[in-house]
């Protein structure tokens, strides 16, 4: 309970003292209206006492499990492409503090934190960090296509919705290699944002060239994102069950697949609301209820928020030291900056 009062404290202040109060705002009003659609004709005293504490741990415990994953998938590129070992404790916190800056920074304050946090902590280079980023995504596009249609062909799934999304991200795969390649052989000369930039992506390439040759950086990313979208279907297949909301295993794991790289796209902090109805449709297009897929978007939701309140926010400050900062305040204004 200190750890959640601590999170709303800093949760507060750092949006006061922002600009962001209308997008916050905003993020807060459309998080509560998708609640309260989703719950309106939900019985919440029945619903409260059919979920038993044994069920309460077991979705918690596989919420923390969830979080873990990606720690182990940036445990994996670590050790395989940098030569660097995280410590144990890291692939439980560095995934839980970068989900408490998906609050605390709109948009693309995880990613942020995560480049800053290993360029300040482990002296990477900025393109570095980034660029191990985009090969995991691009495993996650990878693994979708390609696991995704084997499903909704087996399945199979009536959905063309579905399948669209699925043929428009392979799509996206090949035409961001193809992009990739039209870009100058050669870094250029200059200071201006264009040419920095240009650089930067030359910077990218020349490094997702050599992660593509590691065989193993590669078969070890798409590995553990495999077994991070196995636990990521069993929450959400365990909340299903818990909710009385009847589904199907395989049904759910193409669903999150789908999810892995549509809830990517954030437009407000934590993406409140919007990752709900992501969900809620998603699920819809699936087979279920637009409302099954929102109920299941809210619990999910609320256990990531205790466990980056839970362990997030302490590991934050025990970190502070190696940003040379006194405050998480200071450290927020810190990862802002370095994105300019």
């Amino acid at each position: 309970m200190v750890a959640m009062f601590l999170f709303c404290q800093l949760l507060i202040k750092q949006v006061t003292k922002t600009k962001s109060i209308a997008i916050f705002t905003l993020a807060a009003v459309l998080f509560y209206a998708v609640v309260r659609y989703t719950y309106r004709e939900v019985d919440m005293a029945h619903l409260i006492n059919q979920i038993s504490g044994n069920d309460l741990i077991g979705l918690l415990g596989l919420g923390l499990l969830f979080h873990l994953s990606f720690g182990l998938i940036m445990w994996v590129g670590f050790i395989l492409h940098y030569k660097l070992r995280l410590k144990t404790i890291e692939i439980l916190t560095l995934p839980l503090m970068m989900h408490l800056f998906l609050y605390l920074m709109p948009i693309k304050g995880g990613m942020l934190f995560h480049v800053f946090y290993s360029k300040h902590k482990y002296g990477l280079d900025l393109s570095k960090g980034f660029s191990i980023g985009l090969m995991v995504f691009l495993n996650s596009i990878f693994l979708t296509v390609i696991l995704g249609l084997g499903l909704a062909y087996y399945i199979p799934i009536e959905s063309p919705e579905l399948l669209l999304t699925i043929l428009a991200m392979g799509v996206g795969l090949v035409g961001m290699m193809i992009t990739m390649n039209f870009l100058p052989s050669a870094r250029r000369s200059g200071n201006s944002v264009i040419v920095s930039l240009i650089n930067f992506l030359i910077n990218v390439r020349v490094q997702l060239a050599g992660q593509f040759m590691n065989i193993k950086l590669f078969f070890g990313l798409l590995i553990t994102t495999f077994i991070s979208v196995t636990i990521q279907a069993i929450l959400f297949l365990k909340t299903a069950s818990i909710l009385d909301i009847q589904s199907d295993f395989l049904a759910v794991y193409l669903v999150v697949l789908i999810l892995r790289v549509l809830l990517l796209i954030r437009l407000l902090p934590g993406n409140l609301g919007i990752q709900e109805l992501i969900i809620g449709v998603v699920f819809a297009a699936a087979g279920f209820q637009l409302e099954d897929g929102l109920l299941i978007g809210v619990v999910t939701r609320l256990i990531s928020v205790f466990w980056s309140a839970f362990i997030g926010l302490p590991a934050l400050y025990s970190n502070l030291k190696y940003f040379d900062s006194i405050s998480i305040s200071e450290l927020i204004n810190k990862v802002s900056k370095s994105d300019k």
